[in-house]
């Protein structure tokens, strides 16, 4: 199957809901994003929003972050754990990380030794004992002593062993004060039918051909190359991730796509080739503020040679050598990334410290009026409530 960049990014953009038709409202259609893509990636970076909730804000015309707290916390339909780095993803996929588990709690034994604590592992009964007989609790709230040197790690034993349990999934997020994580024992989060679900893969083998279809459907398209869009504990490497997509391919249930311009192979899941239908892969007219750690995000060389849209999370980047700025997100109009911004951090408003269009673009009023609109919604999402700087119209003429 052969298609043009034009329709590779309408479908894309279709597959993840960023069209001006946003359907998806209120906590159902926060669930039924999530059933479509599996998992969202977390940052505890809070600028202008938590990453998660600048992906949903983009997807769900109302959302509000407290509809994410009520499905982890009060309904637990989604859970943190361990998928595309640190993620959310749906409680009924709990079963399925079971590799994943063993294998983060491996690495975490080896993190503690090479930071000089790994004796927070003799004091995992201790703390999995204490919470049983006092509930949830903070780490800091269990004095067991201090530990490690340097600066990173862990500052005392029960925050250790208290990460190892959650790697291990004894004990999972009970809810969060800002960004610390209040725990308690797994089996106090999840059903009974959940938790003592055996593993559904007899091998690792197994576990990571699933694990490469469920990667497509959490994107919706992607190229065999190494990168982001396959960034993930135990995610095989690009050899038997092709031979496992070839697999799938001879079972169809993937499909092969080329694009015209790029040498690359893209592959599809054969029940998504629906969005290709003429009434569906429509170009949008609709702005999104997209999520720097947004599912469409994951593979930044693909999203450049689809796109023509070059991103860098600059996070980590020394100032000086930063090209734009600290927490910078893009814009999408229609089917292309016309500008970034940087946020300044507020509480109560929205305010931009920098604006940056795209050197080819061609501004209009109309274009800026849409811009404006869609950030006095995303004010509305993320619940500020003094709305949008006066300043920002002026900034980004």
């Amino acid at each position: 199957m052969k298609i043009s960049k034009h329709d590779a990014c309408n479908f894309l953009l279709t597959y993840q809901k960023l069209t001006d038709s946003q359907k998806l409202s209120g906590v159902a259609g926060v669930l039924d994003f999530m059933k479509k893509v599996r998992c969202i990636q977390y940052d505890p970076l809070n600028i202008i929003g938590r990453n998660t909730d600048l992906v949903l804000q983009s997807r769900v015309r109302d959302y509000r972050p407290q509809m994410l707290e009520q499905l982890l916390y009060e309904d637990r339909l989604l859970i943190d754990g361990w998928d595309k780095m640190m993620s959310v993803y749906l409680q009924e996929d709990w079963p399925y990380f079971n590799f994943i588990r063993q294998q983060r709690a491996f690495e975490a034994i080896s993190t503690l030794k090479n930071r000089k604590s790994e004796d927070a592992i003799l004091y995992i009964n201790t703390v999995l004992d204490i919470l049983a007989e006092n509930g949830p609790m903070q780490s800091k709230h269990i004095q067991l002593g201090s530990v490690g040197s340097g600066r990173w790690g862990h500052r005392n034993l029960s925050s250790a062993a208290m990460d190892y349990l959650f790697h291990l999934g004894k004990v999972g997020v009970f809810k969060k004060i800002g960004v610390n994580k209040v725990y308690d024992l797994i089996e106090n989060l999840l059903p009974d039918d959940i938790i003592n679900q055996p593993n559904p893969f007899k091998t690792e083998h197994d576990f990571m051909k699933w694990y490469v279809y469920r990667r497509l459907g959490s994107v919706g398209m992607l190229w065999n190359k190494n990168g982001g869009g396959w960034l993930a504990t135990l995610m095989p490497n690009k050899e038997l991730r092709q031979r496992f997509l070839d697999e799938y391919i001879a079972d169809g249930l993937v499909k092969c796509i080329e694009v015209e311009g790029i040498s690359a192979k893209f592959y599809i899941r054969s029940e998504d080739t629906g969005i290709f239908d003429t009434n569906n892969l429509t170009t949008s007219k609709a702005v999104r503020f997209i999520a720097p750690l947004d599912n469409l995000m994951w593979d930044r060389d693909m999203l450049l040679k689809l796109f023509d849209f070059k991103y860098t999370w600059e996070v980590y980047i020394p100032v000086s050598k930063r090209k734009y700025g600290y927490y910078v997100i893009p814009v999408l109009y229609g089917n292309r990334f016309v500008a970034r911004f940087e946020p300044e951090k507020s509480e109560s408003y929205i305010k931009i410290k920098n604006w940056w269009w795209e050197k080819d673009i061609s501004v209009s009023n109309d274009m800026i009026d849409l811009v404006l609109l869609e950030m006095e919604r995303l004010a509305k999402c993320l619940d500020k409530k003094d709305g949008v700087d006066k300043s920002v119209r002026k900034l980004i003429k």
